[in-house]
């Protein structure tokens, strides 16, 4: 297994899909996305768990790349409802191009990310290309779903925000306990992890077993790598990161730390959360809540839950009958550990 060659076969393969298309208003937002880079995680993994099951990582090459597109469609989706500044360290699609450009645009790829996967009848047969195709759809109602609980949490917060003159301001936490946002990580990122490795799986004949087991693993490991992100989001460099440290709050995200926090400070510092978060950014602010987030032992709160789900995914990965179970760990252990 060579996790550096999966991703330079996913990066001199995808700009094939991309050739000869117009109008360029439309693909050029696509094309300067994917060429910012990013460490394709998800397609990588596709591939990994194709070529750890024995098959032909050539084979999974489509479908990885499909993923990489469909990622990549969510990000310019979320950067938009969440109104980022930021991605990959330059300004996001819609503040550059507009929004309805690049709403536009994330429609396309959303598209094209389900042509690319035209070529797996060719290359799998119509009945495991099928398989494939099913595993994206299922994945997409449930990664839809998350986002949804997502958006609900925010605007909750703002209809909260425009009552509370009037002596009825509620906090997130009774909104949102903790089970809903783990089911919140697990639909909107967990799910995505899943079918990558699900897929691969698939693609390279694995058992009814391990294709379920391998999942299940790293399914586990996506919810540990979101908390893990939204940690770095507030701990990580920004230069480093590729994102204003502490949007998250500003945002409105929902994340492990705010809820946490919320549910263990007091109502002047539930206030203070509060006045910062579905705002626009302020240093200063985001700063008064980290402070907040470190008081309460929020962030290490949250490092402990992502390391409950790791142990969760090392128990799964020990039960499955398949060789360099110790590089799918590392590998594993890249994703959550990373410092951008």
């Amino acid at each position: 297994m060579d996790i550096k060659m999966y991703k330079e076969m996913i990066d001199a393969n995808y700009p094939k899909y991309l050739e000869g298309r117009n109008p360029s208003s439309h693909y050029d937002p696509i094309k300067e996305l994917l060429a910012r880079g990013g460490k394709r995680l998800r397609p990588t993994l596709c591939m990994l768990s194709c070529d750890a099951f024995g098959g032909d990582v050539k084979d999974a090459l489509p479908t990885a790349i499909a993923i990489e597109f469909f990622h990549n469609f969510t990000l310019i989706h979320d950067d938009i409802q969440d109104k980022s500044q930021l991605r990959r360290g330059e300004p996001t699609l819609h503040i550059k191009y507009g929004v309805p450009i690049v709403l536009n645009a994330g429609d396309g790829l959303y598209a094209i990310s389900y042509q690319v996967l035209e070529d797996n009848e060719e290359i799998l047969g119509i009945k495991k290309a099928w398989r494939i195709f099913k595993e994206m759809i299922d994945m997409n109602v449930l990664l839809v779903e998350g986002q949804a609980i997502d958006l609900t949490f925010k605007r909750e917060i703002l209809k909260n925000r425009r009552f509370s003159g009037h002596g009825n301001l509620r906090f997130p936490t009774e909104e949102m306990s903790e089970d809903t946002f783990m089911e919140l990580i697990r639909k909107k990122t967990g799910v995505l992890f899943k079918a990558s490795a699900r897929c691969g799986a698939i693609i390279a004949d694995a058992s009814e077993s391990d294709i379920d087991s391998i999942g299940n693993f790293w399914e586990n490991v996506g919810i540990a790598f979101q908390i893990r992100d939204d940690i770095l989001n507030v701990t990580g460099e920004e230069k480093e990161y590729g994102k204003n440290i502490g949007d998250d709050i500003s945002e409105g995200k929902p994340t492990l730390l705010l809820i946490h926090c919320l549910k263990n400070c007091d109502a002047r510092e539930k206030k203070i959360i509060m006045d910062n978060i579905s705002v626009p950014y302020d240093p200063d602010g985001v700063k008064e809540v980290i402070e907040l987030y470190r008081t309460y032992r929020s962030i290490e709160y949250a490092e402990e839950r992502a390391e409950e789900y790791m142990r969760r995914s090392y128990n799964i990965l020990n039960k499955i009958s398949l060789r360099d179970k110790e590089e799918i760990r590392s590998f594993a252990e890249f994703f959550i550990e990373r410092d951008k």
